[in-house]
């Protein structure tokens, strides 16, 4: 009887729980449908997503960033610049922009070349052909889908080319029916281009800037051997496999001059693009209000415990759940069988590694191995030697922890710089060390092709590739497996060692 009470109690109340539920929800929401409508007569200001902070302090080599002052749970999008590869009038500009979250992505890429010329939407690398010679701001703004954006700056000084032993002939400044009327190239503006697996079509505005002179055609070469010519935009074309293919757009004019242009494009198989969004209009955001949220949670969290409590009620307390055992450091010697000084030598022939930085790093993997990492086992991989070919073949995860530090600082054989490495051994990626034990960097994706890569069953993606960068360089691979700690030394693509931690 006093179990039935009991249970009719926890029904009462998870009964008055749900009309207390129907009659607070209409009222929240009306509310807020009352205080979201705006009058016909009012106007709400809405702050643009492009205002910026004062820069901040950044490291050695890193242009300051300008991000919006607007408060987000999640971080601004990160913005690094490269070098610019100037050829002429041509200024070439590569770089990276990924999120700050993984939940986010960047939704526009914003170039303004600094030429006064309309702002356009392109992904890295791009190119573009400025009028005349001088030094030029170009500003590259990269959106978030969440509307917070970074902008970064760059100057770019353009040349015209000097053909020695040449004189420049006169141009023919005149236009027909008109004598002494002075004419200048065509206005040539791209939009973003649409790609749709391995179509693509181009889009933007070509205008001539003198009466009497018209517009005769466009020209394309699509970089592959084949040229397509029309009479205006749009322009489409299908090519034939994925590849980064450097567009070259010609607009002719009828007095004889024209504008180029240039659109670098990455295809991939079977990826299409997704649709490109103004920098200057930020997402939308329909998400319902926090606070009903939080209140529908709320109510959901105490019907569960409720009813919870009354199933439970005489069935005693809940059995201790099993907690998985944390990583136990491995105590005892080390291997016995770490490699002989002729072993070492044997390893390090044909390379550029000395056998000492070589036994440094076996060291430093064995104790990853052996200690793991704040009570877990972590797995990581060493790249050692051959640095400049690594380097061309492998590009950062994350922001590389050892740029800028002295090479004397970043010396592996020396034991006060292992505790650094064991820190950042948790980061995805490898490490690149130099033949001469110079710690080069941290958090290195290694692109190769891993298609002839042929290795023992039960390896992972990080064994593939260090024996894949192995077989194009001259480098020796370290591994440190994440589940058993073994530690697997690689030549030319093979596993020539093994330890045991």
């Amino acid at each position: 009887m006093r179990h039935e009470r009991e249970t009719t109690s926890g029904v009462r109340l998870i009964t008055a729980i749900m009309c207390i539920s129907l009659l607070v929800l209409p009222c929240v929401v009306f509310a807020e449908i009352l205080d979201n409508t705006t009058p016909d007569s009012q106007v709400t200001t809405i702050a643009e997503p492009g205002v910026t902070s004062p820069p901040a302090t950044t490291s050695p080599g890193v242009l300051p960033d300008h991000e919006n002052t607007t408060i987000a749970d999640n971080p601004h999008p990160f913005l690094i610049l490269e070098t610019s590869d100037i050829e002429n009038l041509t200024c070439t500009l590569n770089g990276t922009a990924a999120p700050g979250s993984a939940n986010l992505t960047i939704v526009s890429i914003r170039w303004d070349w600094g030429d006064n010329l309309t702002p356009e939407y392109h992904g890295f690398p791009y190119s573009h052909t400025y009028g005349s010679p001088g030094t030029y701001n170009l500003s590259i703004t990269a959106l978030q889908s969440d509307g917070q954006n970074t902008t970064r700056t760059a100057n770019c000084s353009v040349a015209q080319p000097v053909i020695p032993g040449t004189s420049p002939s006169p141009l023919n400044t005149s236009v027909p029916g008109g004598p002494g009327m002075m004419t200048g190239a065509p206005v040539l503006t791209l939009l973003e281009p649409v790609i749709d697996r391995m179509n693509v079509t181009l889009n933007g505005n070509l205008n001539s800037v003198s009466p009497g002179v018209t517009i005769e055609s466009v020209s394309v070469d699509w970089n592959d051997g084949n040229t397509t010519k029309s009479s205006d935009f749009p322009i489409t074309y299908q090519y034939s496999s994925p590849g980064i293919f450097t567009i070259t757009i010609t607009g002719n004019q009828s007095d004889g001059q024209s504008t180029i242009k240039r659109i670098t494009l990455d295809l991939k198989e079977g990826i299409p693009a997704l649709p490109q969004q103004a920098a200057s209009s930020p997402p939308l955001n329909n998400d319902p209000p926090v606070y009903l949220i939080i209140l529908a949670t709320a109510i959901i969290v105490l019907a569960i415990v409720v009813i919870v409590q009354i199933t439970q009620r005489g069935r005693g307390p809940f059995p201790a759940p099993d907690i998985p055992k944390a990583f136990l450091p491995r105590a005892g010697q080390m291997s016995e069988n770490l490699p002989s000084p002729e072993e070492l030598e044997t390893i390090c022939s044909g390379t550029d590694v000395t056998p000492g930085v070589l036994d440094s790093v076996i060291e430093v993997a064995m104790e990853i191995a052996r200690e793991g990492r704040e009570g877990e086992a972590i797995g990581t991989s060493f790249v050692v030697g051959d640095i400049k070919n690594v380097l061309n073949h492998s590009k950062q995860f994350v922001l590389n922890p050892f740029f800028g530090h002295l090479e004397a600082e970043r010396q592996i054989t020396d034991v006060g710089i292992r505790g650094n490495i064991k820190e950042f051994a948790q980061l995805d990626g490898a490490f690149l060390v130099t033949g001469s034990g110079i710690v080069e960097a941290a958090g290195r994706c290694i692109t190769v092709d891993m298609s002839k890569v042929n290795l023992p069953k039960g390896l992972g993606s990080r064994h593939s590739s260090v024996a894949g960068i192995t077989q194009v360089t001259t480098s020796i691979g370290v591994v440190v497996s994440q589940s058993g700690g073994l530690i697997s030394i690689f030549r030319d693509g093979k596993i020539v060692f093994t330890l045991n931690s």
